[in-house]
């Protein structure tokens, strides 16, 4: 199967712009943040794996002032690194943070891999965190899409209306990839985080003060701004009877004109 994304250039800048411009404005201040460090990254993006930011911000300073460097979480005891990382649940990535650690020392010299596919090969890094850690770590571009993301997408620009979820799934991909800019990409991957945490929410978006608010096809309607032709098929985006990723769908909103 070939498929091929044809996106529309105007709606692409703004789209870009617009968010990068709100991420600059209202940033999140977190501890993560204030460091390029790949390891120090992947440790955030570990932590994170379904848990809130404000609820994983103390245990990741307190992890990288016990361990701030990765021979340092290898040489830790395994039960002391889960007695810091249990108590936000999800006790499983104490083990896959250990594991990590022990890959990185054994395989590349004690340095994160500098590439993406030697970060996905990682234990307990899947396709997001490794391009993640790529991204605010590395500093090189790798499209994003996780849950919160791909519902930001959807609701941006739409999902067709018919299709199993993998191909939504490849089609969030090939959005990604379209959308995330050759440079900026560091500020546009952490605003389409933040949108997705604090205002593009799955049950009660706040669509008045969303910078996306005059492009989302999810509340203004309009035409399509992308299509998908696959095996010389063409399949154009537009609001899917539910999310097939990310959220259930919602009402269209009305927007309010702009301050």
């Amino acid at each position: 199967m070939t498929s091929h994304l044809e996106i529309d250039q105007r709606f692409r800048a703004a789209f870009q712009d617009r968010l990068i411009r709100w991420y600059r404005a209202h940033r999140r201040d977190l501890p993560w943040r204030h460091t390029a460090d790949p390891y120090h990254v992947a440790v955030s993006e570990l932590l994170l794996q379904q848990t809130q930011a404000s609820r994983v911000a103390p245990v990741y300073l307190e992890f990288v002032r016990r361990y701030p460097t990765i021979e340092d979480l290898h040489r830790a005891p395994a039960a002391e690194v889960s007695a810091l990382t249990d108590p936000l649940g999800y006790h499983i990535r104490g083990k896959w943070l250990k594991a990590m650690a022990a890959a990185v020392v054994a395989d590349h010299g004690s340095g994160m891999p500098e590439s993406l596919e030697g970060l996905r090969r990682l234990p307990g890094l899947g396709p997001y965190a490794a391009a993640a850690v790529h991204t605010f770590g590395n500093g090189k571009r790798a499209p994003l899409v996780d849950t919160n993301i791909a519902r930001v997408y959807t609701r941006a620009v739409g999902l067709p209306a018919e299709g199993s979820t993998y191909r939504d799934t490849r089609r969030l991909a090939e959005l990604a990839e379209a959308l995330t800019p050759a440079r900026r990409f560091y500020d546009y991957g952490q605003g389409l985080m933040d949108l997705g945490a604090t205002i593009c929410t799955a049950r009660a978006p706040d669509c008045p003060r969303c910078p996306l608010r005059r492009l989302c096809r999810d509340l203004t309607g309009g035409p399509p701004v992308a299509v998908w032709h696959v095996d010389g098929a063409s399949m154009a985006a537009e609001r899917t009877a539910g999310y097939r990723v990310g959220s259930r769908a919602t009402p269209r909103r009305e927007a309010s004109p702009d301050a």
